[in-house]
């Protein structure tokens, strides 16, 4: 019984994880309001970051097997192909981002690495409960009646007749087995109601599974160098909010803005600021940490012009650090904080 168990232990699982996704922003923001004046914290120590990642690599293998024996599942009612392997890879993606942006992670290989592990795991998950899937049913056919079938004596006795005939047919009892000759029998790709879709055989039956398990990695790792690429604050360890709007300018108050930035004159480019500037025009952003006033700021200046298709069109001009002083005196003149 524990082998028909799991899946539903694996649904809850995932519906516990979809629950705790969609509320988790709201009670985020009702921890700010509650603590406003929330203690910095340090930077992680190097210990803390090596725990951290292996603490997270391990999480991630684990849900990366309850993923893939979900999807087993509804597998063998109907199988998409290259549909199933993408959805595997943007629920793999959306978990990879997460745990990003909780443990805060920017290297390139510890992106690589995470990623691997879970699309190996939940790929073989997917073709291990398909086996799985093919013991209940040798056991079915074996003994009368549903109750009977999934006892677990019976499902043990029906492995061990399935693994003999597997072994007679391929050489390798088992897991190995049962790929060997799923490989032998191939992939069919076509409409599945058709009785003429297209078998690939076993070499291209091998190629389409690298294909398959290099969608969900490529799906994967896209998605999580996207949040790998966002900016954390160094002081605080708060990942930083997208780009504020301050204003723009006429383009020919191109110049005279990079000069006041320069001098640090946030009071004249208060003045030359209006929220909706006249196309074509000069335009000015700012990123940096809501939590704390602890670490350094960007202030982005961007051209911004119409293109022939109607949409508008940005260039970068300039970027600008800001210490945390020049960032409040900015933020209190364009009255983007209190005073």
């Amino acid at each position: 019984m524990c082998s028909l168990a799991f899946p539903f232990i694996t649904l809850a699982a995932i519906i516990v994880y979809k629950a705790y996704r969609k509320f988790r922003p709201a009670r985020q923001k009702a921890q700010i309001e509650k603590q406003p004046e929330r203690k910095l914290e340090k930077p992680p120590s190097i210990q803390r970051t090596t725990f951290n990642f292996i603490g997270i690599t391990i999480l991630l293998a684990f849900v990366g097997l309850l993923i893939g024996s979900m999807v087993s599942i509804f597998s063998n009612l109907i199988y998409i192909v290259f549909l199933f392997p993408l959805g595997m890879g943007l629920i793999g993606g959306g978990i990879v981002a997460d745990a990003i942006r909780i443990v805060k992670l920017r290297k390139t290989y510890q992106l690589i690495f995470i990623s691997l592990l879970m699309a190996v795991m939940m790929y073989a998950a997917f073709h291990y409960g398909r086996y799985i899937a093919l013991q209940v049913q040798t056991s079915l056919e074996m003994f009368p009646g549903l109750s009977e079938a999934s006892e677990d004596k019976n499902l043990q006795t029906a492995k061990v007749f399935l693994d003999y005939a597997l072994e007679q047919e391929t050489g390798y009892p088992g897991f190995v087995g049962y790929m060997l000759i799923k490989a032998d029998e191939g992939v069919s790709i076509g409409r599945f109601y058709r009785s003429s879709r297209v078998n690939l055989g076993p070499i291209l039956t091998w190629l389409y599974w690298m294909l398959e398990f290099g969608i969900i990695l490529y799906v994967m790792i896209i998605m999580g160098k996207k949040q790998a690429g966002k900016t954390f604050c160094e002081s605080c360890g708060n990942w930083l909010g997208g780009e504020k709007h301050l204003g723009g300018t006429a383009q020919a108050n191109e110049s005279l803005s990079l000069n006041l930035i320069k001098q640090k004159d946030f009071v004249g480019l208060r003045k030359l600021l209006v929220e909706d500037a006249e196309m074509p025009s000069v335009e000015i952003y700012f990123q940096g940490c809501e939590a704390c006033n602890e670490s350094n700021s960007r202030l982005v200046v961007r051209r911004a012009f119409p293109t022939s298709k109607g949409s508008l069109q940005f260039t970068d001009i300039s970027q600008t650090i800001l210490q945390p002083i020049d960032r409040t005196q900015l933020l209190n003149q364009l009255k983007l904080v209190e005073n």
